[in-house]
This record gives structure tokens, sequence and C-alpha cells, in this order.
């Protein structure tokens, strides 16, 4: 019997190990690519108001109010942001005098948005529903009628009343985008 060399041991161990890389499908290459969307953004809008009768007592003062006089003002009301909204406006006071408490006899307002009136009746109540939508850079105008009602009595005479209106904005609802 003839005997297995290391030449032939290592030519046999060669063959078998030809054998099963053909086997397990040669090398372990492959192709790959990519790509990316770089760079994305998504932002925030700004919700901003004003009014053109921003500080104290620009929008009325008046003293000397007798029963029956009326006092007419008007106010801008601006989108300064970059978003659309309505709006509604209240009243609140500084202090309370007959003027305010006093439903009947105290100080009344008629709000309009020109010849549409939104809201008339005592100043303490105010509350002028949302506005339809005012997009950036707009304007609405409002106009209020105040008045001391003729029924005002001698209790009446000597008062004065502070009070701020409060313009508040609300953003559209969110879309899909």
């Amino acid at each position: 019997m003839r005997r297995i060399g290391t030449i032939d041991a290592v030519a046999v161990a060669a063959i078998g190990l030809l054998a099963l890389a053909a086997l397990t499908g040669g090398t372990s290459a492959s192709f790959t690519a990519t790509t990316v969307n770089p760079n994305n953004l998504l932002a925030t809008a700004t919700l901003s108001l004003s009014n053109d009768k921003p500080n104290d007592g620009d929008l009325v003062n008046v003293a000397n109010l007798v029963p029956g006089d009326t006092v007419t003002r008007s106010v801008t009301i601006t989108n300064t942001g970059n978003v659309g909204f309505t709006y509604a406006a209240t009243a609140s006071n500084a202090n309370n005098s007959a003027l305010w408490t006093d439903t009947v006899k105290g100080l009344q307002v008629d709000a309009k948005r020109g010849a549409t009136s939104l809201y008339a009746g005592p100043l303490k109540n105010l509350a002028i529903p949302a506005s339809a939508t005012i997009a950036p850079a707009a304007t609405d105008t409002l106009t209020f009628v105040f008045s001391l009602p003729t029924a005002a009595d001698n209790s009446f005479q000597g008062l004065s009343q502070t009070f701020t209106i409060t313009y508040t904005a609300t953003q559209l609802a969110g879309t899909a985008r």
C-alpha cells in the first residue's frame, strides 16, 4: 500500500477547501448605495396682534359725562404675525364704581364691525365674539359707542371708571400639509 505523502495531503486539503468555497457561493462581496434628505426643517408660526390705541387712555379718555352723553371711538386690530387668526374681546375693570357695577344706569357700550352690532349692553359684560379670519398683515376695525344712560341719577355724579379691553387671538385649526 502506498502512503500518502505530505504533498499529496496538502493537495487533497486544497481541493477540499476549493470545493467547500464553491458550495458556499464564493466571496461575500456586494454592492451598496445610500441617499439622504439633508437639512429638513419644521418651524412654528408666530401668532401676534396689535392695536392702534395701545397706551393708557388712547381709546377713550373723557371727563364730565352727563346722562345721555355718547362717546364714539374706533380701534384697528392688526395681525402682526405670520398666521391667520380669529380674535375676541372682553372688558375688565380697574375700579368698582357704580358706573361699572350698575348694569342699568351704569356705562353701556355698543361694539360694531362696520354697521354690524357685535355687542350692545353694559360695559362690564362686554364680550365680542370671534371675528372672521384675519390674515397676516391684515386689519380689522371695531367701533365702540360708549354711553351714560339717561336713567343715571344724582348718585352717579363725580364718579369715574377705568377699564381695559383685551383682544385675544386664536390660531386657526391646523391642517394636513
